[in-house]
């Protein structure tokens, strides 16, 4: 693909009207963590922050394209993971200063889970180390808690849109996707982790995202499913960038769909003939890392799919959660 016709976009910046993407440059590298902010003439709303390391790049942004801190209404999580919200807690103490009525827009299960980070952050720092940043819960006051596929409020919405909370577990318990929706259709739907990842600049191929202990593999499919029902014009992805336009949104979920059965599958057979994640990795990291990634090194990639093969070997009954 010319990148005149590619529909992927890694740099930050505008994709849409009213909607940015950010590269966080988690753990110092460009092109792993992406969030997202919606912008509309009377409000601004952060989708993910980050780990605590990496608010300094949201901000940086929010100045360079002046997008007032102080039109920030609220914060929304797509789930309570390190890499996704660890950085919430300090970003909401700054941007209070800014506005004070300034509020962290999530579900009970993932407030739940915020407030008590410590197995979390122990878990996560076996995998990554050091350089998960610090995860502290935030104040009661920070809060205003809605239910899964519910409505939330943006002041300066265009007239039919909405911004919706769409329920979407399999990758963890409390899993959602933030979506504006339209006449029943996804405008731009942040799918953060329920739509695999994208670590490939030109070609739309896809890694999965079981993570353990809570991944699900038949609840990560019903959720890719209502996904695709959406027939977004734009996905967000964590991990990470945008895929653009409806025809490329299609293939793309229609591929990560078919790579979930693959992988498990995948797991399942390496495991049981050598009985050992190290193996599971070594052979994934020969055969199929080099077809699907291309904007990753492979000493980290290494790491992250130690998770996801130990994620989908808990969901196969094969491994018990540490």
């Amino acid at each position: 693909m010319t990148s005149n016709t590619n529909p992927i976009i890694t740099a930050s910046g505008k994709i849409a009207d009213g909607i940015y993407h950010v590269d966080v440059q988690a753990h110092a590298v460009k092109k792993i963590v992406s969030t997202f902010i919606l912008e509309t003439p009377d409000a601004v709303v952060i989708l993910d922050t980050g780990t605590s390391d990496d608010i300094h790049h949201i901000l940086r942004f929010m100045r360079k394209q002046c997008i007032p801190l102080q039109k920030v209404t609220c914060l929304v999580a797509s789930h309570f993971h390190f890499d996704h919200f660890g950085g919430a807690w300090k970003l909401w103490a700054m941007l209070k200063e800014y506005n004070p009525d300034i509020k962290v827009v999530t579900t009970q299960k993932t407030r739940d889970q915020l407030q008590d980070p410590a197995l979390h952050m122990e878990r996560a720092a076996r995998t990554f180390g050091e350089m998960i940043g610090e995860m502290h819960p935030l104040p009661d006051e920070a809060y205003e808690i809605i239910d899964p596929d519910a409505r939330i409020p943006v002041p300066g919405l265009p007239e039919g849109q909405e911004l919706v909370l769409v329920s979407s577990p399999g990758h963890t318990e409390d899993h959602c996707s933030p979506a504006v929706l339209e006449d029943g259709h996804a405008r731009f739907i942040y799918a953060a982790e329920a739509a695999g990842t994208l670590f490939n600049s030109s070609k739309l191929v896809t890694f999965g995202t079981s993570m353990p202990p809570e991944y699900n593999t038949e609840a990560y499919i019903q959720s890719l499913r209502k996904i695709i029902d959406l027939k977004p014009e734009l996905i967000g992805y964590c991990h990470f960038g945008v895929v653009k336009g409806r025809q490329a949104t299609k293939e793309v979920l229609d591929e990560n769909l078919e790579y979930t059965y693959f992988f498990r599958e995948f797991v399942k057979m390496h495991f049981e003939e050598s009985g050992s994640v190290r193996h599971v990795v070594e052979v994934y990291l020969q055969e199929e890392a080099p077809k699907r990634s291309d904007i990753v090194a492979n000493d980290f990639l290494a790491k992250i799919l130690v998770a996801l093969v130990y994620g989908q070997l808990i969901d196969l009954g094969l491994k018990d959660p540490k």
